[in-house]
């Protein structure tokens, strides 16, 4: 639910009009993306992190919990005859923040809290691109079935 929320929100990020990905995909293996990484144009890669309960609310008929959902979103930017990686890390940093700006307090749905971020690293640098993970969280509440007992 919150990955795809995600890499919707992110098909709508421009500037000056221009799409600032070429490629907006879902992944499931973070390494399976670095490992097949051809990529042509700026990617942005979004990945199920984890999901996280807290404690279970108290209520008289039906089950109800807090959960926490993080999704990754590898930023794969285009890096070609850059053996240091000096223009790939300037192009990075302008992604990233290009991308925390329209994430970051974005609420995806009524039943989502707004987006917050957790954490960001380098993942892999190769003679092709740099790979930038960004984890990002929602919070929800897991309502199941009533019950009366």
């Amino acid at each position: 639910m919150l990955r795809e929320l995600i890499e919707e929100r992110l098909k709508t990020l421009s500037v000056e009009g221009e799409p600032v990905f070429g490629h907006i995909e879902s992944a499931t293996n973070l390494d399976a993306v670095i490992k097949n990484n051809r990529i042509a144009q700026d990617t942005a890669f979004v990945i199920p992190m984890t999901d996280r309960g807290a404690a279970q609310q108290l209520n008289t008929y039906s089950f109800q919990q807090p959960i926490t959902a993080s999704v990754g979103v590898v930023i794969a930017c285009r890096s070609i005859n850059d053996r240091l990686g000096g223009d790939a890390i300037e192009r990075m940093e302008s992604l990233k923040l290009h991308v925390r700006k329209h994430l970051l307090g974005w609420e995806p749905d009524e039943n989502l809290e707004a987006l917050l971020f957790d954490q960001g690293r380098i993942v892999s640098f190769s003679k092709t691109a740099a790979f930038w993970l960004e984890q990002y969280r929602s919070r929800f509440t897991f309502r199941g079935q009533d019950h009366v007992s």
